[in-house]
């Protein structure tokens, strides 16, 4: 088969020069015989009479024909013993190299032996993906590879002698992967896995929500909530066996926690699947946490509030041996309107208020406030209360209470009320427009209730 490939090649390099050679093209004539149930067999059917009318005396129309048939015979086992490495990495022909190694990355973590321990064939595809990612993962590999355009022509330039797909890797897969992604600290991230799911398939909280409303949230209080955690089985109470048994020692391994897996042509060590690189193997495991010493279970919580939280802010808080993204969503008061640390709110005062002044109590966010109205005040009249407000983030001080007074005009007035109105809306001098039941020669019709400010008109000799 090597030597019959090898023909064929140099036969594709250099067709005119080889098939002059008689002994040659029954060489080749016996090759399509004999493999013709493979992936050629198309083609061998397909061209059978041309090829077999070559005999010995072989024209240039004929070399060209034939040229052709054993380069496309040449291709098409190539295409279909080589996969592309681009498309078992998962990425495009241009993607750029922090892509690949994205994609490296995400299968290998995939098929990583200590994550697919009861699977066999894990090990070689955790092979495969990193052979791949050696040569896409290098320029210069990548380059030559894209210019051979198949993994097949790729190693035929590089080893003469590969004839089959095989996976030629000068580095340990599990080296490789140590050395691209060590600090990432793979193995604690798969021990995040090391628990049992809850009988209703519930996972580990990861990210929850709580309800406040406005004075929770800008006082701060503690809230009650109901979060999945990681904790030790109620059951084996953390030794992962059935109560009354205990680990043995491993027989797959030897007790050595490493076991020696093929893939092919490469022998690796990997660790064992039996024992996890313990060295003890757990015969009786726990029927609750299946063997793992820890489950998730509901538990009900106290999470902390701080003064000052915002709608859609998130902390962490720390439930059990783990952390939890706490986001926080907080209703709006009907009241209290809020503006960082400070809030406003709004007094409803009377006319009478508002013309002889006086005082009134407003709602405070921590204690009730005490407003002076000072004679003639306007409506949306803003008095200041510094340090009233909310909690500052940083720590130091709080916000300020901003109160707006608003002017309730009576709706519904007596016969004595309403002569004492009309009377003052005679006395008036300074009322723009007219008043209902008021002679118009008491008031001011000519003028505007409000118009803009004319801007002083200057001389001729005066300066801009």
């Amino acid at each position: 088969m090597k030597h019959n490939l090898r023909i064929l090649r140099e036969i594709t390099l250099s067709p005119t020069c080889r098939l002059q050679n008689k002994p040659l093209l029954k060489t080749v004539t016996n090759f399509f015989h004999s493999h013709r149930t493979r992936t050629f067999s198309k083609i061998y059917s397909l061209n059978r009479f041309n090829f077999l009318t070559y005999g010995g005396n072989i024209s240039r129309s004929n070399v060209s024909s034939f040229y052709f048939i054993v380069k496309q015979f040449h291709q098409s086992y190539n295409n279909y013993a080589k996969p592309d490495l681009y498309k078992l990495l998962g990425v495009s022909r241009n993607a750029s190299q922090n892509e690949i190694k994205k994609a490296y990355y995400q299968l290998a973590k995939k098929y990583h032996p200590d994550t697919n321990k009861n699977d066999p064939t894990a090990a070689k595809k955790f092979q495969e993906v990193s052979s791949a990612y050696e040569i896409l993962g290098d320029e210069k590999k990548r380059k030559e590879y894209d210019e051979w355009g198949t993994q097949a022509e790729f190693q035929n330039r590089r080893e003469a002698s590969a004839n089959e797909f095989r996976f030629h890797s000068n580095i340990d897969p599990e080296e490789l992967f140590r050395k691209i992604f060590g600090d990432l600290n793979f193995n604690r991230r798969m021990s995040d896995f090391e628990y049992a799911d809850s009988h209703f398939g519930y996972g580990a909280s990861e990210h929850v929500q709580v309800q406040l409303d406005f004075h929770e949230a800008a006082k701060g209080c503690q809230k009650h909530t109901v979060v999945n955690v990681v904790d030790t089985c109620t059951v084996c109470k953390g030794t992962c066996c059935v109560p009354g048994t205990k680990m043995v020692r491993c027989d797959h391994c030897n007790a050595t926690g490493m076991e020696t897996v093929s893939a092919g042509p490469i022998i690796m060590k990997t660790t064992c699947r039996m024992c996890h690189g313990t060295g003890m193997f757990n015969r009786y495991p726990c029927v609750e946490c299946a063997g793992k010493g820890s489950t998730v279970q509901r538990k009900a919580v106290m999470v902390n509030v701080p003064p000052g939280i915002e709608d859609g802010q998130t902390v962490r808080v720390r439930v059990g041996n783990q952390e939890i993204l706490v986001t926080f969503r907080v209703t709006e008061s009907k009241y209290f309107r809020r503006d960082g640390s400070d809030i406003h709110s709004d007094a409803i005062i009377s006319i009478s208020q508002a013309i002889l002044g006086g005082e009134t109590k407003v709602q405070g966010l921590l204690a009730d406030l005490i407003l002076k109205i000072p004679p003639g005040t306007p409506s949306h009249k803003v008095f200041r209360f510094p340090g009233k407000g909310i909690k500052r983030p940083t720590g130091f001080g709080h916000g300020d209470h901003y109160v707006h007074t608003k002017i309730d005009i009576p709706q519904n007035l007596g016969k004595v009320q309403y002569d004492l109105i009309k009377a003052y809306a005679e006395m008036e001098k300074n009322t723009p427009g007219s008043i209902r039941g008021i002679s118009s020669s008491k008031t001011k019709e000519t003028e505007f209730s409000g118009k803009e400010e004319e801007k002083e008109k200057k001389g001729i000799l005066e300066k801009n």
